[in-house]
């Protein structure tokens, strides 16, 4: 009978040692392999984005409505009062989109009252008390007409808007004294971040988006797509 000499024992050793290596490396590769598949195909633990028009009607004290409830074309509005941008949209555009589509019950007209810094959030906040008075947009229209910006986020430039509105006066002191607003717009401000808000005016039209003072033929053509597709 021949003897295993210590050399070819010391290479059947390693063979097999070899083998070992590799099965355990197969072995480590599988288990990897099906946690990734694991987690790629569990349901997903991460809650959907709000969006700013489900936002707002839940939180129905945080916006600003105008037009029919249930018009068919639903648009949010987040503007800055010291916005440039959004100031033309107000001077150039807003007063035609108004007339052409919320008063004939085409769209209703949701405001997000925000502010892209601290700067400006008193402005939004003011234009929240003239909502107590049913005259947020009255008061947002009349509020960017003061120029220049610099007199127009000033609790000066808040008050001449409320007087040229006709709000109650002393109604929309206490409300700014008192600052009841001010988180709601932080709240709001967090809101139009979740949903990719990086700059004003952005309008949200449905599932449709639309960033910066656009004329009304922009609007015009995503909203006669959007009846179109209903």
């Amino acid at each position: 009978m021949a003897k295993t000499t210590p050399q070819r024992r010391k290479q059947q050793q390693t063979r097999e040692t070899n083998w070992l290596v590799i099965g355990g490396l197969i072995a480590l590769v599988v288990v990897v392999f099906g946690g990734l598949l694991y987690l790629a195909l569990r349901p997903s633990s991460v809650e959907p984005v709000q969006t700013l028009a489900e936002y707002c009607a839940a939180n129905s004290d945080r916006c600003a409505f105008s037009g029919e409830e249930n018009a068919p074309v639903k648009m949010i509005e987040v503007s800055d009062f010291g916005c440039p941008h959004c100031q033309s949209f107000h001077a150039d555009t807003a007063e035609a989109l108004r007339e052409q589509y919320v008063v004939p019950g085409t769209m209703r007209w949701v405001a997000l009252p925000y502010a892209l810094s601290t700067t400006t959030v008193p402005a939004a906040a003011a234009a929240m008390c003239a909502n107590e008075q049913d005259s947020y947009f009255e008061f947002a229209d009349a509020l960017f007409a003061i120029e220049p910006v610099e007199d127009r986020i000033t609790p000066e430039g808040y008050e001449q808007a409320a007087g040229t509105v006709g709000l109650d006066l002393d109604q929309f002191g206490s409300c700014m004294d008192d600052g009841r607003y001010i988180s709601i717009v932080n709240s709001n401000r967090d809101a139009a971040r979740d949903n990719q808000v990086s700059g004003t005016p952005t309008f949200f039209l449905n599932d449709e988006t639309l960033s910066g003072a656009q004329p009304l033929a922009a609007f015009s053509q995503v909203i006669t797509s959007l009846l179109n597709a209903q």
